[in-house]
């Protein structure tokens, strides 16, 4: 079972594979804690804010996955 590391969330997801979880985990993610925007962001970029009152941060893909794992971990 994964449960969303994000404060006051209480989503979990149950699913037969550890694949399928991960999957379940992005799309919540997605759908409950993500915003699009439309901006000038080039292929292979993307915007980072973990809280409200932060400052966005432009970082490529790779390392948003890397933050992300290190803010969000269990």
């Amino acid at each position: 079972m994964k449960r969303c590391s994000h404060p006051g969330c209480s989503w979990r997801a149950i699913a037969p594979a550890d694949d399928a979880v991960w999957g379940q985990y992005a799309r919540h993610l997605v759908a409950e804690h993500s915003t699009t925007v439309d901006a000038d962001i080039p292929s292979g970029i993307v915007q980072l804010k973990f809280e409200a009152d932060e400052d966005w941060i432009t970082v490529p893909v790779e390392e948003a996955r890397a933050l992300q794992a290190e803010r969000h971990s269990d």
